[in-house]
This record gives C-alpha cells, sequence and structure tokens, in this order.
C-alpha cells in the first residue's frame, strides 16, 4: 500500500492532539507519572545488576594486572588495552540499556501500559472504554509464535539471498537497489522508492542511511504492534487480522507513529515518550474505529471490521 499524504498528515495531527489531550488531563498525568516511576525503578536496578556484574569484575582485572605488572615486570599494554575495549562495549551496551530494560518491561509487565491506555480512552471517549474493556482479553500465544518465527525466517531468507545474489559477477552490484526498491514501495510508492534506489546507486555511500531509513520503517510497525496490544488483545485479534488492520490504517498509523518514534529512540528520555504514545494510541482508535458492540458471551469482533471509512 502506498502512503496516503492526507492520511499521513492526519495521523501526525492525531498524534500532536492526543499528546496535548494527555498533558492537560490529571488522571492521565497520574496515570503516566505512575507507570514512569515503575519503569525507571526497574530499568535502575538492571544497569545496578549489570554495573556490579561487569563492571566490578573488570576494575579487579585491571587492578591484578597493574600489580602483576609492576610486581613481574612485563607490558602490560595490550591487556590494558584489551580491558579498556571491552569496558568501552559494555559502557555503549548500557547507553541503551534504558530502551532494553523499557522492551523487557513491556513485555514482562504489559498491564502497566495497557491501564495507560484505557485511562486515557476513559478520558477520550468513556464509553468506548467501557465496552472494550468489556470484552476479556485473549492471547494467542501459539499463532504469535508461530507469526514470529515465520516473519524473522522470512526476513532471514531475504537478507541470505541478498547476499548471495550480490556477488553474481555484472549484476550483482543491482541486487541491494533493486531489493530497496521493492520493499520501500510498500510503504511510500514506486516514484519516492525509486528515488531512493537511485541515490544508491549514483552514490554507494549512501548505502548506511538507505538501510537505516528501511530499518526504521519495520521498527515502526513493529512499535505499532506494541501500543496497538491492548485494544488488539480486547478484542481477541489474531497476528492475521492485525496485518490487515495495519495495511486499512496503514498511512495514518505511520503518521502517527512517526511523530513518537524517534522521541522513543533517544536513551534516556525514550521510555517517557513510550509511554506518552501509549496513551495518545487511544486517541486515535476512539477517533479511526467504530465502537464494538456490547460484549456477550461468545461474541467476536475483528479489528477489521471496526476500521472507519474515510468521512
Amino acid at each position: 500500500m502506498v502512503l496516503n499524504a492526507h492520511d499521513f498528515g492526519h495521523g501526525i495531527a492525531l498524534a500532536v492532539e492526543a499528546a496535548q489531550f494527555a498533558a492537560n488531563h490529571r488522571r492521565v498525568q497520574k496515570k503516566f507519572l505512575n507507570v514512569l516511576k515503575v519503569t525507571v525503578v526497574g530499568m535502575a536496578a538492571a544497569y545496578a545488576i549489570i554495573y556490579v556484574l561487569v563492571f566490578f569484575p573488570l576494575l579487579l582485572l585491571q587492578t591484578g594486572n597493574m600489580m602483576l605488572a609492576t610486581f613481574l615486570q612485563y607490558d602490560s599494554a595490550q591487556t590494558t588495552l584489551s580491558l579498556l575495549s571491552t569496558r568501552g562495549a559494555v559502557e555503549h551496551f548500557l547507553s541503551t540499556l534504558p530502551l532494553l530494560g523499557l522492551d523487557i518491561i513491556v513485555h514482562a509487565r504489559p498491564s502497566l501500559f495497557s491501564d495507560v491506555f484505557f485511562t486515557m480512552l476513559g478520558e477520550v471517549d468513556p464509553e468506548y472504554a467501557r465496552i472494550l474493556k468489556a470484552w476479556p482479553p485473549r492471547k494467542f500465544r501459539w499463532a504469535k509464535i508461530k507469526f514470529t518465527v515465520q516473519r524473522l525466517a522470512k526476513r532471514y531468507m531475504m537478507t541470505l539471498l541478498a547476499s548471495y545474489l550480490s556477488r553474481i559477477p555484472l549484476v550483482g552490484w543491482m541486487v541491494v537497489p533493486l531489493g530497496s526498491l521493492t520493499m520501500m514501495a510498500k510503504f511510500v510508492g514506486y516514484p519516492v522508492a525509486g528515488s531512493i534506489a537511485l541515490l544508491l546507486v549514483v552514490s554507494p555511500g549512501s548505502r548506511h542511511s538507505t538501510i537505516f531509513i528501511f530499518k526504521s520503517l519495520l521498527a515502526m510497525k513493529d512499535f505499532s504492534s506494541d501500543l496497538l496490544r491492548p485494544y488488539f488483545a480486547h478484542l481477541g485479534a489474531k497476528p492475521e487480522q492485525q496485518v490487515v488492520f495495519y495495511k486499512q490504517n496503514e498511512s495514518s498509523i505511520v503518521g502517527f507513529i512517526l511523530a513518537f518514534y524517534f522521541f522513543v529512540q533517544l536513551s534516556w528520555v525514550g521510555p517517557a515518550f513510550f509511554i506518552l504514545a501509549q496513551a495518545a494510541i487511544a486517541l486515535f482508535i476512539s477517533r479511526q474505529t467504530v465502537r464494538p458492540p456490547e460484549y456477550t458471551s461468545g461474541a467476536t469482533w475483528e479489528p477489521v471490521q471496526s476500521a472507519k471509512k474515510d468521512e
């Protein structure tokens, strides 16, 4: 599906409106702060554990290396450089720890973020929140595992195939540009994707930028899945149904997600923006979907049925 400029802009506008709405309502602010506290404590605990388990032994090794070099009179320069290199790698890992800690908490305590979603939805549309919350959340663990494995296997095979094809003499250089063109065209259409692929051919040095754009597009899809989890869970949406819903609302979802995505990637403040985005998605759901019916035993309601038609 090619991104629609109008829907894309509408998604960004909804994100801005939702952020302003959340900032002006006390219940949402209180829930935001409570979840942020739990998240920060969890990340701080993970940081402390890793620091003790990794940095303390490294400090002991550095001290021991210095003492042995002093008493045994040997050149410790190579060992010192190795230890410093290891320390630098660990410090780089710790700089990304808030996002790693956030990812762990999101999957370990999904109820925290579901509460943020329903608190915001209760402020935006109390009736929608009441009806949706009445639907018992359902988990399709095997379906999710199967879907995830198939997706990862497909991506791995495509990457492996591209790696082998790119080694073919004379035509191998075209594999990455054509692959980028085909994949990006699904998001932005062939004109824009063609321009990016042409830039990759004319300027090979832009390859890292092209890969960054493509990885960001894939990451935004995963980000949207995390934010929409409370909505999908209560409607019992299977992975295949979630994909259809995403395709129906792709342009507006990408615009909405883009308004938060790069802020979420910021190391130490990213978790706060993720929680804000989790609250904000409730306004998106209330505006872009039809309210499901009252729950009755055995009832089903597919998200693809609830997508609103453009007015």
